[in-house]
C-alpha cells in the first residue's frame, strides 16, 4: 500500500544535486523573483521508480519571468545529445515557483505531457524556504523522494 499522500512511485535523486537546485532557486527568487529551470537526465527503472542521475543548467534563458522559464533549444540539444551518448535520456525537468507552493499547475501539467517527459519537478521558494517535489503524468500526487 502507498504511503499516505504519495502514489505508488518513487524518484531516486542525489541529495547534493537536489539541494543545489534548491539553493539556486532560492537565490534567484531573492535576487529577481524569477523562475529557474534544470533538465533532468536519468532513466526509468519501472513504472514505480524513476532515477535522476543529474541536473543540467543553462547559463542564459530564452525566457525567464516570475511565472515562466524556457531554455534556448540549442542548449537543450547539447544536454540531450550528451545524455544519449551516455546511454541515458532527458527524463524531465524541474523549475522553481518563486513565492508559490511546489504544486504542479495546470500549465505545468500540460507542458509535461506535451514534452513527453516522464517526470516533472517543482521547487517552491516561499518565505525563504524551499520545497522540492516530483510528479509523473499518471498521478496528481507527488512521488516519494529517495535520496542516495
Amino acid at each position: 500500500m502507498a504511503e499516505e499522500g504519495f502514489m505508488i512511485g518513487t524518484v531516486r535523486v542525489k541529495r547534493g544535486q537536489a539541494n543545489y537546485f534548491r539553493k539556486l532557486a532560492l537565490a534567484e527568487a531573492k535576487k529577481s523573483g524569477k523562475e529557474i529551470q534544470a533538465y533532468l537526465v536519468g532513466h526509468t527503472v519501472s513504472p514505480q521508480l524513476v532515477v535522476i542521475d543529474s541536473f543540467h543548467y543553462t547559463k542564459k534563458y530564452a525566457d525567464q519571468t516570475t511565472c515562466f522559464v524556457r531554455w534556448f533549444d540549442d542548449d537543450y540539444q547539447v544536454v540531450k545529445k550528451a545524455a544519449e551518448a551516455a546511454g541515458k535520456h532527458v527524463i524531465g525537468d524541474a523549475h522553481s515557483h518563486p513565492e508559490w507552493d511546489a504544486v504542479l499547475s495546470p500549465t505545468d501539467y500540460i507542458s509535461h505531457i506535451q514534452e513527453g517527459y516522464r517526470i516533472a519537478g517543482i521547487c517552491s521558494t516561499e518565505h525563504g524556504r524551499t520545497r522540492l517535489r516530483f510528479w509523473v503524468a499518471e498521478s496528481a500526487l507527488p512521488l516519494k523522494i529517495e535520496y542516495n
